[in-house]
């Protein structure tokens, strides 16, 4: 429902032409843990759809303030449990389709378990390696990969770091030698 440059689901605002769809709608896949902060309101207005959470049953990571990282489709692996999440919801709503939906189910998670396949090999070598990150959504990869992410660049979307906090990750990428930061190509 939301176009790929919109960035973070924390930041989206529902439109009126999203709630157009909604009305319409049977059935509302979101990402769920928390990532659609948009959710309480459209569950108000719209409290007969049906919603399904494709990170169910994903373990969530807490951050250092304790919130749940809902950031869950950046694991390759979770992205993959996610695909048959959200097989399986379609399939149970929709029968007269099933077929397809399992279908689609095999080839999607096929090519997912190839990319899977692929980043073992080209990550393997880096385990244990130092990361800055952008923004918080890359501890599944992380963790997935062996990753130490050593600073965050942008703790909350939209907010700008202190230059305090900037002199901070500055000196922990010059003191631990770290050569890579993982960006968004959506934010700026």
């Amino acid at each position: 429902m939301t176009p790929a440059i919109t960035g973070c689901l924390h930041d989206y605002s529902m439109t009126a032409d999203d709630m157009k769809h909604l009305e319409k709608a049977d059935l509302f896949l979101i990402n769920g843990a928390g990532m659609e902060s948009f959710m309480e309101k459209t569950a108000q207005r719209f409290p007969s759809l049906k919603t399904a959470e494709l990170s169910a049953g994903i373990p969530l990571i807490q951050d250092r303030e304790g919130n749940m990282n809902p950031h869950v489709w950046v694991s390759v692996e979770n992205m993959i449990r996610m695909t048959h999440t959200c097989a399986d919801v379609l399939a149970a709503s929709d029968r007269a389709h099933e077929a397809d939906y399992r279908k689609n189910e095999k080839k999607y998670a096929a090519a997912l378990s190839a990319l899977k396949a692929e980043m073992d090999r080209e990550m393997k070598s880096f385990k244990g390696k130092k990361i800055v990150t952008f923004h918080e959504a890359f501890p599944y990869f992380a963790k997935e990969y062996g990753l130490e992410i050593a600073a965050v660049v942008e703790r909350e979307p939209g907010s700008e770091p202190s230059a305090k906090e900037l002199a901070d990750t500055v000196k922990t990428v010059r003191s631990s030698g770290i050569r890579v930061l993982f960006a968004e190509p959506q934010y700026p």
